[in-house]
């Protein structure tokens, strides 16, 4: 657009948009829903760009795309590219070297602008991913270069043949299939649809619609147009959650606010509010400050380590800004102004995709390069300090069950002197070694209300024990298994992930409660038929459980569900078990054994934790049941610390979840401790 042309507002609205996402991604308060802010940028991008199309289409009579993409190429790729290059390079700094790996491989998506294809592929849970990748905000510009595929060529087919309005009819016939298709997605599997390009297409479609549309209202329909949308912005930004479906329907409160801002033309009062020096300086940074943002967001913690979650929240914020301004400065502006020598004149732009794709690639090549090395040095020196420090032989001298007291003592004394991470453990995908990966039929999860048939241990015993919980309940089948081949009974799981046995409530993202409470029903009626001869019960303490409920906080509801689940137990069988939880560790197992730093002490971790505080409220419950309560706890912690490294074992795959290698090194033990009990 001309200087005449220009809509000052237009910036003011990026900063708002911008400054939503960035708000909602720092936790400030009442800003839970702030990632509507890309769906302003969506109507932006789509009213923006199609009034470019339309009047290019006017003056010339047809529309070039090699001179669009080559806008596009100025605009889009320098700020994302140096981005890409600056964050894999932090990674090969900082990071432990399995996030080094997943952010080569992220970057790699994210320059080929597939990274919402990529994100949705792994199952990414936008708003709560355990271990976010920096690039995870790479997914909306993925969506609108998709987009933008097959956005001009519609305009060079059919505008020159059908006119502005024509234009207008396949955007509407556009945007209403992508609605529909974007609640029906939503619906059934929100993760999906999150980043899909057809769900989102209704949103960049409706600023496109405004622009073929090329009008402004006028007198109080501007004021209350204006009004409307910035309150169904900010509305939406307040209410919406990472509980709100999403996109679905409710994408079209911001969808149509920002239309109604966009309608109600510059003169508008709120125009003139977004109109203000400040705003409109941010908007003019929005899309570094986008770039930015969220790699600091998540990275600086890490770095700071201030102590104070605000204060490290609000230095990669202000630090995002700094860098944002610079980027701008030096960086957007002389490929958009045509400073650059060749590289920022006419179609010679396009040389610019084929040069950030092969700049990412290289350098996620570089990184995950230098992990491998740096894994192979680690390693060389962990044997040489082994070498030099020879550690006592804890293994059981008579044949009977490991000691396992004994094991962790060892291997905290180990990490008191500085041990390191042994070579036989770096390297190792510990995520693997998971008990779902031995017994994938043997459990329901999320979506499912009951277990297909499963019988483990020694099918064709008489004797029966029913495993009965949830994931925590699961990580112990390999033990159960193990021990019921060895001491013949068979051993059958009644497992649902997320899903405690005892009717609690729960509030998690990815389960209703409903769902639990079907499974919970199907478990008695299987109990009733199976009429196993011991019941052994587990669960995550107090998991996704609210504080209050019918008048009960959340201790109260815990210990009164385990009471209740264990009498009805004991109406099945005379011989019910309760295994208390383990505590979760301090931070997730793959980062802390491969960080560049690590040793065995830095991957020690702390018992207290809500589980291990419920272990209490269960054994306590469970008094004058007839139920056995079996601390757990004793096979991963010995006091106050829990080591993660054992010898040449890994107790835990992820930050609450026991290996499976660890579960059956200790199954003996457990074994014992079981008997007199069943």
């Amino acid at each position: 657009m001309s200087a005449t042309q220009w809509r000052t507002d237009v910036q003011g609205l990026r900063a708002v948009a911008v400054g939503l996402v960035v708000a909602a991604h720092a936790g400030i308060p009442y800003t839970e829903g702030g990632f509507v802010g890309v769906d302003v940028f969506f109507v932006l991008s789509g009213f923006l760009i199609t009034t470019l199309l339309l009047r290019e289409a006017k003056k010339t009579g047809t529309v070039s795309i090699p001179q669009f993409y080559a806008r596009r190429a100025r605009r889009i790729l320098p700020a994302a590219t140096l981005v890409i290059l600056v964050v894999l390079a932090y990674a090969a700094w900082q990071l432990p070297t399995t996030r080094l790996t997943d952010a080569a491989s992220d970057g790699t998506w994210a320059a080929f602008f597939l990274a919402n294809v990529h994100f949705a592929a792994e199952g990414v849970q936008y708003f709560q991913p355990s271990e976010p990748s920096p690039f995870q905000h790479y997914w909306s510009l993925s969506v609108e270069e998709q987009f933008y595929l097959v956005w001009p060529v519609l305009a060079l087919l059919l505008v020159p043949r059908l006119g502005r309005k024509g234009f207008a009819v396949v955007a509407a016939v556009i945007a209403l299939a992508s609605l529909a298709w974007s609640v029906h997605a939503a619906g059934e599997n929100p993760t999906s649809a999150y980043f899909s390009t057809p769900a989102r297409a209704y949103e960049l479609a409706a600023g496109a619609l405004l622009a073929c549309w090329g009008g402004r209202l006028k007198g109080a329909a501007s004021v209350v147009a204006g009004l409307g949308g910035a309150s169904a912005i900010l509305g939406a930004t307040v209410v919406f959650s990472d509980a709100t479906p999403f996109p679905g329907w409710q994408a079209l409160v911001p969808t149509l606010g920002t239309v109604a801002l966009l309608a109600s033309g510059a003169g508008a009062p709120t125009a003139k509010l977004l109109a203000i020096r400040p705003l409109r300086y941010v908007g003019d940074i929005s899309y570094s400050l986008y770039l930015w943002h969220w790699p600091l967001i998540i990275l600086a913690p890490e770095l700071l380590e201030i102590g104070s979650a605000r204060v490290e929240m609000a230095v990669a914020v202000l630090a995002a800004m700094v860098l944002s301004a610079l980027s701008h400065r030096f960086v957007e502006v002389p490929f958009q102004t045509k400073q650059v020598p060749v590289l920022s004149h006419g179609l010679r732009s396009l040389v610019l995709w084929p040069v950030a794709v092969v700049l990412a690639v290289g350098s996620g090549w570089l990184t995950t390069g230098y992990a491998a090395h740096a894994e192979k040095v680690r390693a060389a020196e962990a044997e040489a300090w082994f070498a030099a420090n020879p550690v006592p032989d804890t293994a059981a001298e008579t044949g009977g069950p490991p000691q396992v007291q004994r094991e962790l003592r060892a291997a905290i004394d180990i990490a008191d002197r500085g041990g390191p991470i042994p070579a036989e453990v770096i390297g190792k995908d510990i995520g693997q070694d998971r008990w779902q990966k031995s017994y994938p039929d043997c459990w329901a999860n999320y979506g499912d209300t009951r277990v297909s048939d499963c019988e483990l241990g020694e099918k064709d015993a008489k004797k029966t024990v029913a495993v009965v919980g949830d994931s925590h309940a699961g990580m112990w089948l390999s033990a159960f298994d193990d021990l019921g081949r060895e001491r013949g009974f068979r051993v059958v799981p009644v497992v649902k992930v997320g899903c405690a046995p005892y009717p609690v409530q729960h509030r998690g993202k990815k389960m209703t409660q409903a769902e639990c409470d079907e499974f919970r029903d199907w478990s008695a009626d299987r109990l009733e038929r199976l009429d196993p001869d011991v019941i052994v019960s587990t669960a995550r303490g107090q998991l996704f459980m609210p504080k209050t409920w019918e008048g009960m906080d959340r201790d109260e509801q815990w210990s009164e569900a385990v009471r209740s689940t264990a009498e009805s137990y004991r109406e099945i069988t005379r011989r019910v078990v309760v295994l208390g939880d383990v505590p979760p560790v301090d931070q997730a197992p793959a980062d802390c054994l491969s960080d560049p730093d690590a040793d065995q002490g830095s991957c020690l971790s702390d018992p207290d934790s809500r589980e291990t505080s419920s272990n209490a409220l269960t054994e306590k419950a469970l008094d004058g049941t007839g139920a056995r309560y079996v601390d757990t706890q004793r096979f991963v912690c010995v006091e106050d610390r829990c080591p993660l490294v054992v010898g040449e074992r890994v107790t835990y795959y992820d930050v609450s979840h026991l290996t499976e290698s660890w579960v059956r090194h200790v199954a003996p033990r457990l074994g014992a401790i079981l008997e007199p009990l069943v």
